[in-house]
């Protein structure tokens, strides 16, 4: 039997509504560490997206290093394996990969590398891992017929479908699949990111348009588990592969997601049921998402629970109001924290129906009369407010007879 710990979508370095998440990720990894001190898990896979950013920053990096070696020092036993996502660079996330191998942490920083596997050996029976980086357009080409006597593939036009290049990695990934099999694997893993038919996204993917760029994961039924990466979801597609989920959420559309560490088993005499075991992941802080009047947050709120409980917790508050509220964040901010986003659809929703029926008339003379620019402003405030607030057309007299005097000079 194997054990592993599945994982992904780790965003390392995310920014959220301008708010770092790098204290909340560090809580996060030193529960995996935890996890992981449990000597039966043979290895760590991380199916990609090991930071939000193509160039990560210095901080997220020194993150994931220091996570590595710690994780490396109270398991040196353990092999960890690692595959960059879309969101990730490949060549940055490989660098050093050559050293890293040595102390069995395996970073698949090329898709060719993804056919040759990573053997996980435990007493009497040997797990072939395989790494499928996220594929980019033309990074894989099509094979055309075998040019020479060597009987090397010739190589032809480079591959631009996400789904066309995973049919081809599906094809060679089950070629090597065998082999590895023939050679003595027992068992066979596939790490992949990637977006597959039937999976259930959430607000804080980089999703393509339409469904031409999603793939079967049929066409990796071959191995006896597929840990995926890509959707922030926590779920199973077909009978042998899962998504592990990010294992934070980084949406406030994910606030009522369970969120997850994935730990698999695999038994050679049972290969074809994979003993998946999902982990809670405790966040330091929840996300959570409220509705109600401006009035009940600014004032009343005190006295509901649930607010008072989530009050120190990233928030996002939906205002019913149906005029709008200036400035909200910084009026509530002192009352939560970690108020991060204020939505008013509900006031947007009204000033964008009173203005549907406005037409040139409405800017008219009255009475053949020319407007005051002061009348248009206060008809202005109406519109927004509800009503023209008397110092701000105070004001703004002031500010306008200072331009018409400036004018007359």
């Amino acid at each position: 039997m194997v054990k592993f710990l599945h994982t992904a979508d780790l965003h390392l370095g995310k920014v959220f509504h301008d708010h770092s998440l790098l204290e909340d990720q560090a809580f996060m990894l030193d529960q995996l560490r935890g996890i992981l001190s449990d000597k039966s898990y043979s290895a760590l896979l991380i199916a990609g997206d090991i930071y939000d950013r193509s160039i990560p920053s210095p901080e997220a990096v020194a993150l994931f290093g220091a996570f590595l070696e710690k994780t490396c020092s109270i398991r040196p036993d353990l092999v960890i394996l690692i595959l960059p996502g879309n969101h990730d660079s490949a060549p940055r996330l490989g660098f050093g990969r050559e050293l890293f191998a040595k102390l069995d942490i395996h970073i698949a920083a090329e898709p060719e590398g993804a056919f040759e596997p990573v053997l996980v050996k435990n007493p009497g029976e040997t797990c072939a891992f395989f790494l499928l980086p996220f594929l980019y357009p033309g990074c894989l080409c099509e094979e055309i017929g075998f040019a020479g006597s060597g009987g090397e593939p010739d190589p032809g036009d480079p591959i631009r479908s996400q789904s066309r290049l995973a049919e081809i990695a599906a094809a060679r990934l089950e070629t090597a699949r065998v082999k590895a099999v023939e050679a003595g694997a027992v068992l066979t893993v596939l790490g992949a990111h990637l977006f597959t038919l039937g999976g259930r996204e959430s607000e804080s993917e980089r999703i393509f348009l339409g469904t031409a760029e999603q793939v079967d994961a049929n066409l990796f039924a071959g191995f006896d588990y597929t840990a995926l990466g890509h959707l922030h979801r926590f779920q199973k597609i077909g009978s042998n592969a899962w998504y592990s989920g990010s294992p934070l959420a980084y949406s406030f559309g994910e606030a009522d997601q369970e969120k997850v560490f994935l730990s698999v088993e695999l038994d050679p005499a049972e290969a074809a049921l994979p003993k998946v075991i999902p982990i809670p992941v405790r966040p330091l802080r929840k996300l959570h998402r409220f509705r109600g009047s401006f009035n009940f947050f600014f004032r009343d709120s005190a006295e509901d629970s649930a607010i008072v409980e989530a009050e120190k917790d990233y928030l996002e508050i939906s205002l019913d109001d149906t005029t709008l509220v200036e400035n909200p964040l910084a009026l509530l901010r002192p009352r939560f924290p970690r108020l991060l986003s204020i939505r008013q659809e509900n006031a947007f929703a009204r000033l964008a129906a009173g203005n549907s029926g406005i037409t040139t008339e409405a800017y008219l003379p009255r009475g053949g009369l020319k407007r005051s620019p002061a009348e248009d402003f206060a008809d202005f405030l109406s519109g927004i407010y509800g009503e023209a607030d008397s110092e701000k057309l105070a004001l703004f007299g002031e500010l306008l007879s200072e331009l018409e005097g400036g004018t007359e000079k």
